[in-house]
C-alpha cells in the first residue's frame, strides 16, 4: 500500500533547484557528442586548439577551439564513425579515426600534443579511445550495430535485445497475438511493472500510450543501434518509471550500399515438445504440426546530393503459417447420440460421466434438492432444445469415442503475414544546419481457424486466437539542429505515431445463439456469431474463443519537442520541453457481446441435504439451460475516445571542474491534464461519495469529469563520475522518475469509455453457493436500452453492472532510483563494472494485470458464511437510488479500481564485462543478483495488503547472460593462413561465430493447499494456473524438498516436489506445513517458493563470401536453444502448486516464451 513521501525526495529536489544557476547535461536521444582535454606532454592545458571533427561517411564537417581549461564539447552528432583532428600553433596535430558516436553517449577524446618539430600529424588508432564512461551515472547498455546484425535472433526482433541487459527479466504477462504482431518482447526492468517501459525511435515516443507495446517494432536491416537505459537517467528523459529503449534508424552517407536477404525456418527444423509432442498427431501423423516462417526484403542507401542529401529506405516481408492440433473433448458418442442428437430412444445417458450416481436437477428458483433421475436416465423431455441446439456444433469424437476425455483430435492453421516500410532522409542545408524526416508504415494480417469448426473453440492463430485481425502502424519524425554558435546549439523534434487495430470473428454476420433458438444474444450487428461457451468440467470450452471481438481500437500521439545547449567555460546547460497529445478509441469486447456463458456442475448436484450424491456435470447443466454465470459487454456509443495533452519540461548542468570529475545535476517536470472524452455523455466517472457514474458534459461535470490536476510532479537528479585512476572510473547517482502514461487506464485509457453511458459490463451469477441460477438459457436477459441521463448527471450504481474507478486527483507513478558503479578498464577495449542498483516505487498499480477488486469481501467469521461473499463486501448494499422509474441497490459484486495504490522495492547486485570489438572480437557478459518486492492485485490487496506483499512474480534472484561475435582468424590477412590462394580462402575464411546465453534461477510461486476452500472463501483457488492465490498454509515453505525429476514416460509430467499427506483438520501438520485455523490465511509468505532454473544457449555461424571488391555474399545457419534443453515452466498441472493434493508439484509445459531447440537459416546479398 501507499507509503508516506520521504523527505529524501524533497530534499533532492530542493538540492538540485539551488545547484541549477544555469541547467542540464548531454543526455541527447537522437544525437551523441564528442569532448575531452587538450594537454601539453608536461600536462598543461592549451587553450585555443581547433578540434575538427568530419563524418566519415557523410564528410559534414564541425568544428570548435578548446576553452580556458583546455576542454571541448562537440554535441549534435548523427551516430556514426568520426575522424577528429586536434591541433595548435607550435604543436604537432593529433588525428583520431574511427571514433564511433553512439545516440546518447559522450565519448571522450583526450589528447597530448607534442612540440612540432617537422610538419606532421600524428595519426591514433580509434581503438585507442577509452572505453571508460566518464561523462554520466546512468545505468545502461549500448549494444551496436555489429551486434544487432551479427547475434542470433530468433524471427529478427528488435525488442529481444532489450534481455542482454543487466537488470531486464521477461514479464509474465503479454499482450496478445493479434493486438501485438510486431511481437513486442514483453520485459520488466529493474523489479519494474510491466507496460512502463518507454520507448524510443530517433527521439521520438514508440510506446503504444495503452497497452504500453512497442509501436514500430524496427527491422533489423534500419537500426543502427540501441541503448537500453535501464536507470538514473538524465533529466531530458521522463514519462517511463521502467527503462528507456532508444533506438537509431541509419542514414545514408556518399557511398550507395543495399542489401537484399531472406530467412526461413520451419516444424522440419524443431525440436518435439517433450510434453506435448511425444505421439504422433492421430489427424496428420506428425509429431510436430507443420509450420514455415519465412522473412525476405532488403535495404538501399546513398547520396542524393554529395556531401549534402541522403536517403536510406528499406522493406521487410514476413509470411509465416502456422499448424497447430489439440487434444480436445467433446461429448461422448452415447452423451451425444442420446442427449444430443436424441436418437436413441426416450432418455438422456450421462452415465458415462456420472456412473451410479443419481444426478440431481435444480429447476430455476427452485430452493429444493431437485429433481431426482435414477441410473441418471434423463427423459429427453426435460432436455432444453436450446442446450442441445449448442452441442450439435460440436463435431463426434473421432479417436475413441467411448472416452470421456481427450476424444476429439483437431488440427488447423493460422497465418500470420507482415509488410514493413522505413524510408528517411538527411540534409545538411549547410555547415551549422542538419535537417532529416523518417516515415515507417507495418501492416499485419492475421487468421486463425477454430478446432471445432461451426462450433469454435480454442484457435490455431498466433497464440491460440481465432478470427480474423489487422493491424496498421506508423511513425513518423522530423528533426532540425541548428549549432547557432559553437557553443550554442538546438534541435526541434515533431513526432506521430499511430496504432490502429481491427479484430472480429470467424462468424461475424452470423446469428448461430439465434439460429439454436435463444434470445438476446444476437440481437445487433456488433452481438453478432457464437457466443463465449466455458465449461468448468466435461468438454472442452467452445464457442468464441481466443478473440476479443469485436475490437476497434486507434491511437495517436503527436508530439513537439526542443531542446538548447549552451556550453559556458566548464559547464554544459541544457533545457528544454516535450509536448504531446495523445487520443484514444478502444470500442472492445473484453466480455463477449454475444454473451458468455459460463456452465458448472451446480444445477446437476445435490444439495446440501444430500452429500451423498453426484456432483453434478457442467454438461448436464448445459443440457438443462442452467447458465451460472452471465457476463456480456453492452456497448451504446461505437464512437467513444479519450484524449489527453501532456507536458513535460526540464533543465540540467553538466560541470566539469577538471579532467577527472563529471557531476550532472537537473530537474524534470511533468504536466499531466486530466484526460477528456471526445463529446457530452461519451464517458463516466465513477464516484463512489455520490454513489454512482458523473456523465462526461452532463449535469455540470465537465467532459473531464472533474479530475484536478497535480503541479507538483518535480523530479530531481544528481549524478558524477570521477575518474580516480586513468583507467578506474566510480560513478553514483539518484533520479526521481515519473511515468506519464500508465497502464491501461491507470492514467490514460479504458476507464472512461468503459464506463455508462458509454458501455455496460452485466455479471450475472447464482444467488448462492447451492447452485441456484438466475438464467437459462431461454430467459437470459436483453441488452439493457441505451441509459438515460438523469439531470444532475449521476447514474446511480447498481448490481447489474461493474463500473470502474480511478482518484479524482492525477497521481502520478513515482519511482526513486539509485546506483552506485566502479568501472575499470583493463585495455581501451576491454572493461568490468559492478553496481549497487536499487529503487522504491509508489503510487503503481499491484500485480502484472490491470485493476485491483476495493469491493473484494472479508474472510468468513463461521463456517455459516462460507460460499456467501456478498455481504462481507464493504461496500455492500451501501448504494440505493431510482433509475429510470425503479429501484437500484449496490454493491454486491466486484468494483475495479484502476488507481495507483501500490508500492515496491527493488535492489541489486549488477556486473558487467564488456569488450568492443576489435580484432575480430566483441564480447558483453552480466550477471544480475535481485530482489523485487512488491504487491499482487488479488483478491486480499484491499483488506489485507500484507497477504498480498512478496516477491515480484517475474523476480528471478541470478540471471548471468553472456553474447558474443568471434570472426574467426582464418583466410587472407588474417592471424592464421594469411597467404592461402583464394580458394582455399573461400574455403576457411569469412567465418564468424555468434551466440548468446542465458542462465537463470526459477520463477517464484506460491503453495496452496487443498482443504481451504473449508477455511475461507476469499480465494480458495488452490489449482488454478496463476502463480499468486491467497489459499495459503502456514510454515516454512524452505523447508519444502525440491528437485526436478526424469521425465515420466507415461504422464509425460516431470515431478518437482513430493506432496505432504492432506492436512484433514485445522491445526494438523504434514511435512513444513500447518493448515490454518478457519477464517485465516496462513503464514506462508506471496511467492515463497522458487521454480526450476533455466539455460538456453543460442548460435550463429556466419559465412561471408567475396563476390566482387563491393559486393559480398552471406549464409547464416542459426540454431536457437542450441543444446535443445527443456526450459521449465514453474508448477503448472491441475492442482500442481498444492501442497497436498496428488498432482502437487507436477510440471506439464515449457516455460513461456521459450521452445525446444529451432534451426534457422539465411542467405543474404550486400554492397
Amino acid at each position: 500500500m501507499p507509503n508516506q513521501k520521504k523527505p529524501a525526495r524533497t530534499g533532492l529536489f530542493l538540492v538540485a533547484c539551488m545547484l541549477l544557476a544555469g541547467s542540464s547535461a548531454y543526455g541527447q536521444a537522437v544525437y551523441g557528442s564528442l569532448y575531452g582535454t587538450v594537454k601539453d606532454t608536461s600536462g598543461a592545458v592549451i587553450k585555443g586548439a581547433t578540434v575538427t571533427v568530419t563524418d566519415e561517411q557523410k564528410g559534414t564537417v564541425q568544428t570548435t577551439q578548446t576553452n580556458e581549461s583546455g576542454g571541448w564539447n562537440v554535441g549534435h552528432l548523427v551516430p556514426d564513425n568520426y575522424d577528429v583532428k586536434i591541433s595548435a600553433p607550435t604543436f604537432q596535430s593529433t588525428e583520431s579515426k574511427d571514433v564511433v558516436v553512439h545516440a546518447d553517449v559522450s565519448q571522450l577524446v583526450d589528447v597530448q600534443l607534442g612540440i612540432a618539430g617537422a610538419d606532421q600529424t600524428v595519426t591514433v588508432s580509434a581503438s585507442d579511445t577509452p572505453a571508460l564512461k566518464t561523462d554520466r551515472a546512468d545505468v545502461s547498455q549500448v549494444i551496436d550495430e555489429h551486434a544487432v546484425q551479427n547475434l542470433p535472433n530468433l524471427d529478427r526482433n528488435f525488442t529481444q535485445f532489450t534481455l542482454l541487459t543487466p537488470g531486464v527479466q521477461h514479464s509474465t504477462f503479454n499482450i496478445s497475438g493479434p493486438e501485438n504482431p510486431q511481437g513486442t518482447t514483453s520485459v520488466t526492468t529493474n523489479g519494474s511493472s510491466y507496460g512502463v517501459q518507454g520507448w524510443l525511435l530517433d527521439g521520438t515516443d514508440n510506446r503504444e500510450p495503452v497497452d504500453g507495446i512497442i509501436v514500430i517494432n524496427p527491422t533489423l536491416d534500419s537500426v543502427g543501434e540501441l541503448k537500453v537505459t535501464s536507470a538514473d537517467y538524465d533529466a531530458e528523459f521522463g514519462g517511463a518509471v521502467g527503462g528507456i529503449v532508444s533506438a537509431q534508424t541509419k542514414s545514408g552517407g556518399n557511398d550507395l550500399h543495399g542489401d537484399a536477404f531472406f530467412y526461413r525456418h520451419s516444424g522440419a527444423q524443431l525440436a518435439r515438445n517433450p510434453f506435448t509432442q511425444s505421439e504422433p498427431d492421430p489427424v496428420t501423423g506428425q509429431l510436430i504440426p507443420g509450420q514455415v516462417y519465412g522473412q525476405f526484403g532488403g535495404s538501399l542507401s546513398g547520396p542524393i546530393v554529395k556531401d549534402r542529401t541522403f536517403f536510406f529506405l528499406d522493406y521487410q516481408g514476413t509470411r509465416q503459417r502456422l499448424g497447430a492440433s489439440q487434444l480436445l473433448t467433446v461429448p461422448t458418442l452415447t452423451a451425444r447420440n442420446s442427449c444430443v442428437l436424441q436418437t436413441a430412444g426416450a432418455t438422456c445417458d450421462l452415465s458415462q460421466y456420472l456412473g451410479s450416481q443419481p444426478i440431481y436437477f435444480h429447476p430455476t428458483g427452485s430452493g429444493g434438492p431437485g429433481q431426482l433421475f435414477a441410473s441418471n436416465a434423463i427423459p429427453v423431455s426435460v432436455i432444453s432444445p436450446q442446450g442441445a441446439n449448442l452441442l450439435k456444433l460440436l463435431p463426434a469424437p473421432n479417436t475413441n469415442g467411448t472416452s470421456i476425455t481427450n476424444n476429439f483430435a483437431a488440427s488447423g492453421n493460422g497465418n500470420d503475414n507482415a509488410d514493413q516500410a522505413d524510408i528517411r532522409l538527411d540534409h545538411q542545408l549547410n555547415s551549422k544546419i542538419h535537417l532529416f524526416g523518417r516515415y515507417d508504415y507495418a501492416l499485419f494480417g492475421l487468421f486463425g481457424s477454430a478446432a471445432f469448426g461451426p462450433g469454435g473453440g480454442v484457435g490455431f492463430g498466433i497464440s491460440g486466437t481465432t478470427g480474423t485481425s489487422e493491424v496498421q502502424n506508423q511513425s513518423a519524425a522530423l528533426g532540425m539542429d541548428w549549432a547557432i554558435h559553437p557553443t550554442l546549439l538546438t534541435d526541434l523534434r515533431a513526432g506521430f505515431l499511430s496504432y490502429h487495430v481491427s479484430e472480429n470473428k470467424l462468424t461475424a454476420g452470423q446469428t448461430p445463439a439465434a439460429n439454436a433458438g435463444i434470445p438476446n444474444l444476437n440481437s445487433a450487428p456488433d452481438s453478432s456469431g457464437l457466443p463465449n461457451i466455458t465449461m468448468a468440467d466435461t468438454i472442452s470450452n467452445f464457442g468464441n474463443q481466443g478473440c476479443n471481438c469485436p475490437l476497434l481500437e486507434s491511437e495517436q500521439v503527436f508530439q513537439l519537442a526542443n531542446n538548447w545547449t549552451k556550453i559556458l567555460g566548464n559547464h554544459t546547460i541544457k533545457f528544454g520541453g516535450d509536448i504531446r497529445y495523445a487520443l484514444n478509441l478502444r470500442n472492445a469486447s473484453d466480455n463477449d457481446r454475444a454473451g458468455v456463458l459460463s456452465f458448472a456442475a451446480a444445477s446437476t448436484a445435490a444439495g446440501p441435504s444430500d452429500p451423498t450424491a453426484s456432483s453434478g456435470t457442467a454438461l448436464g447443466s448445459l443440457l438443462f439451460g442452467q447458465v451460472a454465470q452471465f457476463q456480456r459487454f453492452d456497448v451504446y456509443s461505437q464512437d467513444a475516445a479519450n484524449r489527453q495533452k501532456r507536458g513535460s519540461f526540464y533543465a540540467q548542468d553538466s560541470w566539469r571542474p577538471n579532467s577527472k570529475l563529471q557531476v550532472n545535476y537537473g530537474v524534470h517536470w511533468d504536466v499531466i491534464f486530466p484526460e477528456t472524452v471526445n463529446s457530452p455523455g461519451n464517458g463516466g466517472f465513477a464516484d463512489i461519495n455520490a454513489g454512482g457514474v458523473r456523465v462526461a458534459g452532463f449535469g455540470g461535470n465537465g467532459t473531464n469529469g472533474g479530475q484536478r490536476m497535480d503541479y507538483t510532479n518535480f523530479a530531481g537528479r544528481f549524478g558524477f563520475a570521477y575518474q580516480v585512476h586513468p583507467n578506474t572510473v566510480i560513478r553514483g547517482g539518484i533520479a526521481q522518475v515519473y511515468d506519464d502514461v500508465g497502464f491501461f487506464g491507470t492514467l490514460f485509457g479504458s476507464v472512461l469509455t468503459h464506463n455508462l453511458p458509454v458501455l455496460n459490463n452485466e455479471d450475472e451469477g447464482s444467488t448462492s453457493s447451492t447452485g441456484q441460477y438466475i438464467s437459462t438459457l431461454t430467459t437470459l436477459p436483453a441488452k439493457p436500452p441505451a441509459p438515460t441521463i438523469p439531470a444532475n448527471g449521476i447514474i446511480p450504481f447498481s448490481n447489474t453492472y461493474s463500473p470502474q474507478f480511478r482518484g479524482d486527483r492525477i497521481q502520478l507513478p513515482e519511482v526513486d532510483q539509485w546506483n552506485v558503479t566502479v568501472q575499470q578498464q583493463f585495455s581501451s577495449n576491454f572493461t568490468m563494472e559492478i553496481a549497487y542498483v536499487g529503487n522504491h516505487a509508489e503510487r503503481i498499480y499491484p500485480g502484472e494485470t490491470y485493476g485491483f477488486d476495493f469491493n473484494a469481501p472479508t474472510l468468513p467469521t463461521s463456517p455459516a458464511q462460507l460460499g456467501d461473499t456478498s455481504a462481507r463486501r464493504p461496500y455492500f448494499n451501501k448504494f440505493t437510488g431510482i433509475y429510470q422509474g425503479a429501484p437500484t441497490i449496490c454493491c454486491s459484486n466486484g468494483l475495479t479500481s484502476a488507481a495507483p495504490t501500490a508500492n515496491s522495492n527493488y535492489n541489486s547486485l549488477q556486473t558487467k564485462l564488456d569488450k568492443r570489438f576489435s580484432n575480430g572480437l566483441q564480447f558483453n557478459a552480466n550477471y544480475t543478483w535481485s530482489k523485487a518486492m512488491n504487491y499482487a492485485n488479488d483478491e486480499a490487496f484491499a483488506n489485507y495488503p500484507q497477504i498480498s506483499h512478496g516477491r515480484g512474480d517475474t523476480n528471478r534472484t541470478n540471471v548471468f547472460v553472456a553474447s558474443g561475435v568471434y570472426a574467426l582468424p582464418f583466410g587472407r590477412d588474417r592471424m592464421f593462413a594469411s597467404h592461402v590462394n583464394r580458394l582455399t580462402d573461400y574455403a576457411i575464411g569469412g567465418w564468424t561465430l555468434s551466440g548468446t546465453t542465458t542462465w537463470e534461477s526459477g520463477r517464484p510461486f506460491t503453495p496452496t493447499y487443498q482443504e481451504c476452500g473449508a477455511d475461507e472463501d476469499i480465494d480458495n483457488n488452490f489449482g488454478g494456473p496463476g502463480v499468486t492465490s491467497d489459499c495459503r498454509p502456514s510454515g516454512d515453505a524452505a523447508n519444502l524438498v525440491r528437485s526436478v525429476g526424469a521425465l515420466d514416460p507415461v504422464t509425460h509430467s516431470r515431478q518437482f516436489f513430493t506432496p505432504v499427506a492432506a492436512l484433514t483438520t485445522n491445526g494438523a501438520s504434514s511435512g513444513p506445513f500447518t493448515r490454518p485455523a478457519f477464517g485465516t490465511f496462513g503464514n506462508v509468505g506471496r511467492n515463497s517458493l522458487t521454480g526450476p532454473s533455466d539455460y538456453y544457449a543460442d548460435m550463429s555461424l556466419i559465412k561471408d563470401i567475396p563476390i566482387t571488391q563491393r559486393v559480398k555474399g552471406q549464409f547464416q545457419f542459426q540454431a536457437f536453444n542450441v543444446f535443445n534443453h527443456p526450459e521449465l515452466d514453474i508448477p503448472n498441472a491441475s492442482n500442481a502448486r498444492c501442497i497436498d493434493c496428488s498432482n502437487g508439484g507436477v510440471i506439464t509445459t515449457l516455460e513461456g516464451n521459450s521452445s525446444m531447440r529451432q534451426l534457422q537459416f539465411a542467405a543474404r546479398i550486400s554492397f
